[in-house]
């Protein structure tokens, strides 16, 4: 730190800083240039930890799914247990999928539910790279540019804009086998054109992904059945009727359906009670339907440059759950007057979470080389949800029981409303020195009205008032809650070389508290939980630009964590301890001849609880590791590419994933007890031709045939892992113009 403080006070340093347009560095040194900061920058000037990805890169690997990337991310973990994916940056979860601790934007704009209660933890957007130019994984809180949600880190997707001047397309088609399992088939393709020659020009794409299931059930009869029918559509249209105006107009549609998701059941000893099955009348199933509209508008101040970006989004998900314990329960009911429960019945809880949110920024970013540069802006969006939570009641062929649906309810009408302004200011003490300073000042207001139901309501609450409880009323009424929450950021930047700095980082997150759930016995609000971190890293180039390292070391704080905790059978949040994170985290890239590339990611992280609240001392512990984090993660890649024949070149590929054990929950948590789940490693390897204008591939993913236990529930009493794909043949083609 000394050396980045005395840096203020060098002569500048005699090479300077690049000043090339952003499109022009990239194009001469393979450099990713992105907007972590909002504004365009090569990822190796960034002053955080940040790994970005071309969409054109993934796709020519075969990476579709957010799953995919984010392995190559060091210290980034996916769990998917009870949803659509929840990513994990440095740790940062408590095993349930409550509010978003990692937030996710879409060109600009926040995508998904900023309320705790409208399942944004469990549903985050992940969008095919068909549609992408680049997505950028920020990790470590990100509250000072982005707000809420981001007290993890932050997944920003940028699209592929229409290209001005001429027309292009591209059209790719994967067929694959699964080994104990079907066959799976994906076609996705986009074409670009102008309308008007360097004015105006507008793009489609769109993709149909069907991943074959590869799990049985012999109690409800049927292979396969965690198979997916998911598909999209992306639109476009780019405008630049002056060289200073600029506006860009997206939306896309998004359909996923998993019918049945990739759980096995695994016994005590940590293996399945049978490879590959999930034998219970119910499974667990999940959908989600997003409609989303994103406009940004760009004007060239000359000494600024002004942004408005406006979103509107409709956002549908749908849970279902294998419910053993209530299935227990159901018959208990009748005794204190609920309905007959039929023979055969079993119980699933379902949540359902439709959202309509709109959303404003409009920032000021400055231009130029002066030595004073700035970012400030102003943002609000309005956010208005109804989640129903309800267990029901399912016949054998998974058809709701009429007298059951449902047996109790809980319904969630709740309004989120958010101001806020943030600036940074960046003061270049010289070509190699600059400080930075950040602040974010947001006003949240939210109200909530919570309904209970269902036919078996009335004998629930009698069943309350007997333990000596109060009963769930059936209408709370609307509750209002008001909080302010303040972020910062300061950082410290010295580039030692033209493609070489360091830097310091201090920033704060946050997650928003508001009205709780009406449980007996459990507080009716709970605050604002926030991390702060304090981070240090280096970046350069070496080697001649052959070699490629970044690494950061970081240690994080995080308080009042938002955990879910009980009473009376029923489930409600509070704030309910602390913890602290620390680790490093670091990327190698080689280039030592043409055409070869060899990559690799390495990541220690230590997460524990350090202090509890006494009213969650049944959900979390002093000591408890922070689960789905393994200490130790790590990537090998290889990709290699020689002309073969006339404008053919072959390529071949590799890659090898570790992670290390983990806990599927907190270690003390009596609600979800813990599993833990073994290390393990993948290797995929991949081969073929490519030309300007076809390329043809060959794949084979998991190459050892690994049941690779990637995440798991005890929730409903038994050992639900969820599992790698095993091991599957394919091939690929891609139509180029």
């Amino acid at each position: 730190m000394a050396l980045l403080l005395t840096a203020a006070a060098m002569p500048a340093a005699a090479w300077g800083q690049s000043t090339a347009p952003a499109d022009e560095v990239t194009e001469q040194s393979g450099d990713i240039i992105v907007t972590a900061n909002k504004r365009a920058e090569r990822q190796l000037d960034v002053p955080s930890a940040i790994t970005a990805f071309r969409g054109s890169d993934l796709l020519d690997d075969g990476y579709t799914s957010l799953k995919d990337y984010l392995a190559l991310t060091p210290g980034v973990q996916v769990s998917q247990a009870g949803g659509g994916g929840t990513p994990i940056i440095r740790g940062l979860t408590t095993g349930t999928n409550l509010g978003a601790i990692v937030g996710i934007v879409v060109d600009g704009a926040p995508v998904g539910p900023s309320s705790s209660f409208n399942l944004g933890g469990a549903n985050s957007t992940d969008l095919d790279p068909i549609d992408l130019e680049r997505i950028e994984v920020l990790k470590g809180p990100q509250g000072t540019l982005y707000g809420a949600n981001t007290l993890g880190g932050l997944i920003s997707y940028t699209f592929a804009r229409p290209d001005l001047s001429s027309v292009t397309a591209i059209a790719r088609a994967e067929v694959s086998g699964t080994e104990h399992g079907g066959t799976s088939f994906s076609v996705r393709g986009a074409i670009s054109a102008p309308i008007v020659l360097d004015k105006f020009a507008a793009r489609v794409s769109g993709y149909i992904d069907r991943p074959a299931g590869f799990v049985d059930n012999d109690v409800a009869g049927i292979n396969d059945f965690n198979k997916a029918r998911n598909w999209g559509i992306n639109g476009s249209l780019r405008f630049e009727p002056t060289a200073e105006l600029n506006i860009n107009i997206v939306g896309f549609h998004q359909r996923v359906n998993q019918l049945g998701q990739d759980y096995v059941i695994y016994g005590a000893d940590r293996e399945p009670v049978t490879d590959l099955h999930y034998d219970q009348q119910l499974y667990n199933k999940y959908s989600k339907t997003s409609d989303v509209l994103i406009g940004t508008v760009d004007y060239d101040l000359g000494f600024g440059n002004l942004t408005s970006v406006s979103s509107y989004q409709k956002i549908d998900s749908y849970i279902v759950l294998n419910a053993l314990t209530f299935t227990a329960q159901l018959p208990f009911f009748t005794l204190f007057g609920g309905v007959p429960v039929p023979p055969g019945t079993a119980a699933g809880a379902d949540a359902k979470g439709p959202i309509k949110k709109f959303s404003q920024e409009l920032r000021l970013a400055s231009s130029g080389d002066g030595p004073l540069q700035y970012v400030v802006g102003a943002f609000y969006t309005h956010e208005k949800a109804r989640t129903s939570t309800n267990v029901v009641g399912f016949d054998a062929d998974f058809a709701e029981v009429p007298t059951l649906d449902p047996a109790i309810g809980f319904g969630v009408n709740d309004t989120y409303k958010e101001i806020a302004g943030f600036g940074n200011l960046t003061y270049k003490f010289s070509d190699a020195f600059d400080l930075t300073g950040g602040l974010r000042i947001g006003r949240i207001k939210q109200s909530y009205n919570q309904t209970f139901y269902g036919s078996d309501s009335t004998a629930f609450n009698t069943f309350l008032v007997l333990q000596g409880l109060s009963p769930v009323p059936a209408d709370t009424g609307t509750t209002r809650g008001e909080e302010t929450v303040k972020t910062y950021l300061a950082t410290a930047r010295y580039h030692f070389s033209p493609d070489g700095m360091i830097y310091a980082r201090y920033a704060t997150g946050f997650r928003p508290g508001g009205p709780n759930f009406t449980v007996p016995g459990l507080p009716p609000s709970f605050q604002a939980d926030s991390t702060e971190n304090f981070e240090g890293g280096v970046k350069t180039k070496f080697w001649g630009g052959k070699g490629t390292i970044d690494i950061s070391g970081f240690y994080m704080r995080w308080k009042d964590i938002l955990i879910q905790v009980s009473s009376g059978g029923l489930n409600a949040y509070t704030n309910g301890g602390n913890a602290r994170v620390y680790g490093v985290e670091g990327a190698l890239t080689l280039q030592p001849v043409e055409g070869l590339t060899l990559a690799g990611t390495l990541s220690y992280n230590d997460a524990k609880i350090t202090s509890i609240d006494p009213l969650a001392a049944a959900s979390i512990g002093v000591g408890d590791p922070l689960p789905n984090n393994p200490k130790w993660s790590g990537s090998l890649a290889l990709d290699y590419r020689t002309p073969v024949s006339g404008e053919w070149q072959a390529v071949v590929g590799a890659t090898a994933k570790f992670v290390g054990e983990r806990h599927s929950a907190l270690r003390s948590s009596l609600l979800n007890p813990d599993y833990i789940l073994p290390n393990y490693a993948l290797f995929d390897l991949r081969a073929g031709v490519e030309s300007d204008r076809v390329d043809i591939g060959l794949f084979v993913r998991n190459l050892t045939d690994k049941r690779a236990q990637l995440s798991a529930t005890t929730a409903s009493g038994i050992n639900e892992v969820l599992v790698q794909r095993p091991r599957t043949f394919g091939a690929s083609v891609t139509f180029k113009y």
